[in-house]
């Protein structure tokens, strides 16, 4: 059987795509990223069935699905609920499929707390471990977790901590570390931890400002320098612009990153404040007020 696969929105490799690859490949299938206008020296690939995954809903969907193709779509953007089966789940991703040179994977699954702009804890509940890094890591130099709060299980932490440091692996927590969870305990291990760049976290409610402070303390404390620390800020989606420039100023005051993350991305003035803060040489030159772009 032939295999077509169809990432509709993601900018990363797609990690249910690479384990459902994994499985075709096991079965005998002939596997391929779905091209509908393939090169003169492509070899013509008509699958018989067709993955489809989509991540957001807002995204449009996928236009140019072939006639007469079995379509299987998957992904929170099209069903909150939808899960692979146990036995695609558990399959080591492909990573040839999109050539991706580093791991990827979920050393937990689920999260402690009920944002309510986040599906997280709707689609996974609560959290829990599932896996550590040689379910899905074969040597690359580099990792990168989907996780969505591993700072709420340190013991699990710790264990993911250990494997890596072993085995000298640079990673990437890409979703964000709980500022809110950070102990003097969990600072050293982060600390020991070889990150590929930054270490990531959110400070998404104007009433979590004393938490940040002592958190970014915290991790000073450890030897954590705050410009490894890079903060998403959440804007438009309960905050006003004032409570928006008070977090960027203080966490600039702080010395942290920040990586504005409009909330609706068609209004102009989140649009245009997320360009101020994220253009870094024109945020550390220029005041909000005077901001013309």
């Amino acid at each position: 059987m032939d295999i077509g696969l169809v990432s509709v929105d993601s900018k990363i490799p797609n990690l249910a795509l690479m384990k459902i690859s994994s499985y075709h490949k096991k079965q005998g299938d002939k596997v391929q990223i779905y091209n509908p206008c393939p090169s003169l020296f492509d070899e013509p690939f008509n699958p018989d069935l067709i993955y489809s995954s989509k991540i957001f809903k807002f995204t449009p969907d996928y236009r140019f699905y072939p006639r007469n193709t079995e379509i299987i779509k998957g992904g929170s953007g099209y069903d909150i609920h939808s899960e692979l089966p146990a036995e695609i789940e558990n399959q080591f991703p492909d990573y040839s499929i999109f050539n991706c040179n580093y791991a990827m994977g979920f050393a937990t699954r689920g999260c402690i707390r009920k944002c309510q702009f986040c599906i997280v804890p709707i689609k996974e509940g609560k959290i829990r471990a599932v896996a550590d890094i040689y379910d899905f890591w074969n040597g690359q130099k580099e990792i990168m977790f989907l996780d969505n709060n591993i700072t709420a299980l340190p013991e699990h932490l710790e264990k993911i901590a250990s494997q890596v440091i072993k085995e000298k692996v640079r990673v990437d927590f890409s979703q964000g570390l709980d500022i809110r969870l950070i102990t003097p305990e969990i600072s050293q291990i982060l600390a020991r931890i070889p990150f590929k760049r930054f270490i990531r976290f959110a400070f998404d409610d104007i009433n979590l400002e004393s938490q940040v402070v002592k958190g970014i303390e915290t991790l000073n404390k450890a030897g954590i320098k705050s410009y490894r620390l890079r903060f998403y800020v959440l804007i438009g989606f309960n905050s006003t612009p004032e409570e928006d420039l008070k977090r960027v100023e203080l966490l600039r005051n702080l010395g942290a990153n920040i990586f504005v993350m409009p909330y609706n991305k068609n209004d102009l003035y989140q649009k245009r404040f997320a360009r101020y803060v994220n253009m870094k040489a024109v945020f550390h030159s220029v005041k909000w007020q005077e901001y013309t772009g």
